[in-house]
């Protein structure tokens, strides 16, 4: 029953339900199939042969496959071959190059460092404002006249109650 020609559909994987051609039987478990599908070994578990048999020949490329399918009226999967590219090599920096990568570093850093020096000297520079509008000198002068309050003796204090009542 399994044979190169026959007609299968995959019952399992990401291609299940999908129809193929068998193109070569591996051993006794696997096969390569083609069609619908992805052109790749599949287990015999994996597949339901079909009654339908194509006149074609071991290993056949993936075109004469097309073909055959395309006169019983199947679309066949067209995969397109991915373009060769070279993965660009990661260069070395020479010295210099780091030295001024650093440099570059080191003036942002500047920047925003200037900007918190910046922001505090304007808070040094209201109180200054507050001096020179006479604001400031008025608070000193305030709150010196409030420290000379003369402070009263204390009295000794008894622990007796006795004592206190015949003090009064």
């Amino acid at each position: 029953m399994i044979e190169v020609g026959r007609l299968v559909v995959k019952i399992a994987g990401r291609d299940a339900g999908k129809k193929g051609v068998i193109i070569d039987v591996l051993d006794d478990k696997y096969i390569l199939i083609d069609g619908e599908t992805r052109r790749r070994k599949v287990n015999i578990l994996h597949i339901e042969p079909l009654n339908q048999k194509i006149d074609i020949k071991k290993n056949v490329s993936h075109e004469d496959v097309a073909k055959a399918l395309d006169e019983l009226g199947l679309k066949v999967r067209i995969t397109k071959p991915k373009p060769k590219t070279q993965k660009p090599k990661a260069k070395r920096k020479t010295p210099e190059q780091l030295r001024v990568q650093k440099e570059e570093k080191k003036k942002l850093r500047d920047i925003f460092r200037h900007k918190k020096k910046e922001q505090k000297s304007e808070v040094k520079q209201e109180a200054t404002l507050e001096e020179k509008a006479g604001l400031s000198e008025e608070k000193k002068e305030g709150a010196k006249a409030e420290k000379p309050v003369e402070a009263k003796p204390k009295e000794k204090k008894t622990s007796s109650k006795k004592a206190e009542r015949s003090k009064e």
